[in-house]
C-alpha cells in the first residue's frame, strides 16, 4: 500500500490520557491540521486518576471535566476525536492500578482490537504515540505503546478480528509509526533550569512522582526534529483547555524560556526501517513507499 498522489494525508495520534495530545505533540497536530492534513486523536483513558487543580464544580466527576477539556483542546488543534473509555490507571503502584475498569487491568489484545477498529476507520498514513518508556514511565503510556504495536501487526491482516470486517472495517496499512520523545539534551537543559529555580528534578510533576533524570532519548536516536514555532499559540490554547491539569506543561517557566523549550517536537521512527533524519512526518510518502511489514510486538 502506498499513498496515492493527490490523496488527503491523514494523521492519527494515539494517547493515553486527556491532555497528552496537547502538552507534548500539540504543536505537531496543530501544524498538520493547518496544512490540510486530516488530523485525528484517539484518547484511550478517561483521565479519572489525574489530580485536579482546584475544586470540581456542578457535581461533575473528574472524568466528565476532562472529557469536556479534551473536546475543547481538539477543537483548538483542529483534530477529530475518538475515545476508547478505559479508566485511568494512575501512576505505577497506586490504588488506581487495581480498578477493574482501568487500562492497567485490561487485556492487551482487547485494547489492540479497539485500536485496530480506530485505525481501520481513520485509515491514517502516519500514526504517532508514546514511546516504549511512556515518556516518564506512566503505566498507561507504556500500555498504549504495547497496544499500538500489537494493533500495528494486525491492522492489515484480513483474518485478524474477522467480526471487524463484518462491521465494515477493512484491513489497512499505515505507512509510518512514530514515537513522541524528548531528547536527552533538552532534558539536561531542563534539569539545570529546574535546579536554578529550586525545583527537585527527581521529584517533579504536580505529585512529585516523576524523576526527570530517567527521562529522555539520546539525541542521535531521534529522526524528526519538527519546528512547530508558528503553532505554539495554538498549542498553548489547546493546553489551556485542560484547566483541571494546570493548563499546560512547564507553565511555571518564564514565557520566553517556555517557548524556546517548546519550539521543536521530536519523534523516533519505529516503522519502517529508519530513513535517516528528516523534517516532516510525511516526507517522501507521496513517492514510492517501503513495502509493508509489521513491527516487532510484545506477546
Amino acid at each position: 500500500m502506498t499513498k496515492k498522489e493527490g490523496e488527503t494525508r491523514r494523521l492519527l495520534g494515539i494517547f493515553a490520557h486527556p491532555s497528552d495530545e496537547s502538552f507534548v505533540p500539540g504543536g505537531t497536530l496543530a501544524k498538520y491540521a493547518r496544512e490540510g492534513v486530516e488530523v485525528h486523536v484517539c484518547t484511550v483513558t478517561d483521565g479519572a486518576a489525574g489530580t485536579p487543580e482546584g475544586d470540581l464544580e456542578n457535581g461533575e466527576t473528574l472524568a466528565q471535566v476532562r472529557l469536556r477539556e479534551l473536546e475543547c483542546a481538539c477543537r483548538e488543534l483542529g483534530a477529530q476525536l475518538h475515545i476508547l473509555g478505559y479508566r485511568d490507571s494512575g501512576m505505577e503502584g497506586t490504588p488506581d492500578n487495581k480498578h477493574p475498569a482501568s487500562l492497567y487491568q485490561a487485556d492487551l489484545d482487547a485494547v489492540a482490537e479497539d485500536l485496530v477498529r480506530v485505525m481501520r476507520e481513520v485509515r491514517p498514513h502516519v500514526v504517532i504515540t508514546h514511546d516504549p518508556t511512556g515518556g516518564y514511565f506512566h503505566p498507561d503510556h507504556i500500555k498504549v505503546n504495547h497496544a499500538v504495536r500489537r494493533a500495528w501487526s494486525k491492522v492489515n491482516e484480513p483474518d485478524a478480528y474477522p467480526h471487524l470486517r463484518a462491521e465494515g472495517y477493512e484491513p489497512w496499512q499505515p505507512l509510518r509509526l512514530y514515537y513522541t520523545v524528548i531528547p536527552k539534551s533538552a532534558v539536561r537543559w531542563f534539569i539545570r533550569v529546574a535546579r536554578l529555580l529550586r525545583r527537585d528534578p527527581r521529584r517533579f510533576g504536580r505529585n512529585g512522582d516523576i524523576d526527570l533524570t530517567r527521562v529522555g532519548v539520546p539525541d542521535e536516536e531521534i529522526h524528526v526534529r519538527l519546528d512547530v514555532g508558528p503553532y505554539l499559540a495554538v498549542k498553548e490554547r489547546a493546553s489551556a483547555c485542560h484547566r483541571s491539569q494546570g493548563g499546560g506543561a512547564f507553565r511555571w517557566l518564564p514565557g520566553w524560556l517556555r517557548r524556546r523549550f517548546m519550539r521543536h517536537e521530536h519523534f523516533v521512527l519505529a516503522y519502517p526501517e529508519p530513513i535517516g533524519p528528516h523534517d516532516d512526518l510525511f516526507a517522501g510518502l507521496d513517492e514510492r513507499s517501503p513495502a509493508s511489514r509489521p513491527v516487532e510486538t510484545d506477546r
